[in-house]
Formats: C-alpha cells, structure tokens, sequence
C-alpha cells in the first residue's frame, strides 16, 4: 500500500455504511485498525452454527450449558447467539442482529415468541433495545411478525430473504428499520467457486441490480407520496464477489453487510485512493440513482418478459386481511417464491446443525457433572 492506494474496504466505506456478517471479533477489530469503523454485526442460523463450531467458541457453549440448568437446546441457542453477539458488540458503533426462527417463517405468533425470547437474553446481558434488531424472514407472516414487533414492543427488525419491491413496501408498512435484498439468492453460496457465475460489471450486468434499483426508487416515491415517512434503510447482503459490494452504493444500497469471506479479501485487496466526491445513497432517499443505474428501472432480467413492474407505492395495504397481499404477489413471482422457500429451507437446516452441536455438548456436560 502506498499514499496514493488504500485497501478497497476503506474505500467502499466512503460510499458505503460497513456492516459485518460474521461473528468473528478478530476481523471485526481489523477493519477498525484500517480505520474502518463497523457499523451493524449480522448474523443468522448458518453463521451461528459456523462459530459454535470454532473450538473457543465451543468452550463458551459448554459454560453456557453449565450456567443453564434444565434449559432445552432452543433457549441454549439464543443464550450463546447472544452471548456472542455481546462479545463482539464493542467493536461496532450499531447493533447486534440475530435472526428469528426459520421453522417459524410462516407463523406470526412463533416469530413473535422467539423475538421476545431474544430480548429477554439480550436484556440478561446488559444489552438495550438500541443496539439489537432481529431479522425477519419477508413471508406474509413474517411482516405481520414484524409490526407487532415493531408497534406494541419497541422491538426494531429487518425483512430479511427480500427479493422484491412489494417485500420491500410490506416491511415499509410494517415499520422495518432495515430490509435486506439478497443480491446472490441463497443456493448460490453452495456451489463450488470456481462455478459461480461472476459478473464483470455487476451494477449493470447482474440479474438483481435492477431490483436494487427497483426498490431504492420505490422507497424514493414513497417519501415523495409521503413527506416525513422514513422508509427501512436497505442493508444490501449476500455477495461472492468484491465487485458486488463496490456497485451497492450506484443500486441504493446505504448499508452492505458482507460475508467473512469477502471483508478479508476487501481488506488485503489494495486500489488507488478514491478522490473527489463519490455518490453515496442516503437514508432520506432524497438523491435520485445516479446516471449509470437509471436505465435499470426500465428492466427486469428476473421477470420472464424481461419487463420492469410498475407500483403504485401508496394503493396497496401487503399486510391487510393477514398479509393476503404480500402473499399473493410473492406467489404471482416465480423468482421470489423460489428464492425465499430455498432461504427457509437452507436456514432450517442450519438451525437444525446448531441444534445438533448443542445438544452434542449437552450430553458431554452433563455426563461430567455426573
């Protein structure tokens, strides 16, 4: 690195809010000593049972157990996410986001008992509602989840598995503070690297960008539509690649939540200083897409006319009559309905090999004690 380049992590963050999407304290304290501050922790079942995999962390999860007499393995689960969660959680300036259930997807009231089961451990550790938000899948179900949550709790949550302008209206209506669009759709982080299709030009060339697009610009209407109403913030999510992360902010993206994988290469990757003024999408959605992404509001290369959707942003009520119409316009898109029952799939399969390793050293701890 010389005085005229920089690692691309601190350039990203010149456009970009740095959210971490892993539980890795190590990593998290490079980017600060890059001088990168990192802004959110996310988290989910996969990364979850990743770490209770590490043998420190392992260790950790025994000690919970020991602390935790006659607790059955779900509420295990929460106590060490949490306790992880409050591991790492001074070394960011935001919140710690863990996520709710994946077999409770299509069961408000399970998503809603597991949320509070959060805040009760988070409470336990000393940590306030200001620094934690839970993540939502953005099923029907879900987004009624989520206002509940959000209206009669004070409980701030992010629609998560979101592929789709009315996912993105639900959680607006549903009070959301964060959406999260899958950028790659889930199945693509269990195909072989060298099998990934990677884009030269992913702002333009990638088949997600236009409904990056798509949903910043709705947003931006529906601020237009309604003077003081504040949208979620969009935390883009799920890359493979660096050159996704750098085309976020040209999509609308204000915040990128990146894999470990990625933040590593991000962070040994070097490229000239960014000088002048980058464009950097903000929260109010005051600033229309720059010039090189407003063609992608015309298309979309995941509907099988290649045609971009038109909506109306204040007509229609997605959580009315039990969220029918959420329902109903996932069901109506082939693309999103596959992406998120592929997403709830994937997840319930994490939390079922989380649940296997607590249940593993259940047995380990309790057979030591006698």
């Amino acid at each position: 690195m010389t005085a005229s380049t920089a690692p691309v992590i601190v350039n990203a963050a010149t456009q970009l809010e740095i959210d971490v999407d892993t539980l890795d304290i190590p990593l998290t304290q490079q980017l600060q000593s890059l001088g990168v501050q990192p802004n959110d922790m996310t988290s989910n079942q996969f990364i979850v049972a990743d770490a209770l995999a590490v043998p420190s962390n392992a260790l950790l999860l025994e000690e919970v157990i020991r602390a935790s007499p006659g607790a059955d393995w779900l509420t295990i689960l929460d106590r060490i996410s949490v306790k992880l969660c409050s591991l790492n959680l001074p070394n960011i300036s935001g919140r710690a986001l863990l996520q709710a259930s994946p077999s409770h997807a299509y069961n408000t009231e399970g998503i809603v008992a597991h949320a509070l089961a959060y805040a009760r451990e988070f409470a336990a550790a000393g940590i306030g509602r200001d620094r934690f938000c839970i993540k939502i899948l953005t099923t029907g179900p879900g987004m009624l989840a989520a206002k509940i949550l959000e209206q009669e709790h004070g409980i701030r949550t992010l629609g998560t598995g979101l592929f789709s302008v009315p996912q993105a209206l639900a959680a607006a209506q549903a009070g959301c503070l964060y959406i999260s669009p899958y950028y790659n759709e889930i199945l693509t982080h269990f195909i072989a690297p060298e099998q990934r299709i990677v884009y030269e030009s992913p702002e333009t060339q990638h088949p997600m960008s236009a409904r990056m697009a798509h949903i910043y610009q709705a947003y931006r209407q529906l601020t237009l539509l309604t003077p003081g109403a504040q949208p979620p913030v969009i935390k883009a999510a799920s890359f493979i690649a660096v050159n996704e992360v750098l085309a976020m902010a040209a999509l609308g993206a204000q915040q990128a939540t990146i894999l470990a994988p990625t933040l590593v290469e991000m962070c040994a990757l070097t490229a000239p200083t960014s000088t002048g003024k980058s464009y950097r999408p903000c929260k109010s959605y005051a600033l229309e897409l720059p010039e090189s992404t407003q063609a992608l509001l015309k298309v979309d290369p995941l509907r099988a006319d290649g045609k971009a959707q038109q909506f109306d942003v204040g007509a229609v009520d997605y959580l009315a009559n039990g969220a029918e119409g959420l329902e109903r316009a996932i069901a109506e898109d082939p693309e999103t309905m596959r992406r998120i029952k592929d997403a709830v799939e994937v997840f319930v399969k994490a939390e079922s090999q989380a649940k296997a390793l607590i249940e593993t050293a259940m047995v380990k701890v309790n057979a030591s004690s006698t």
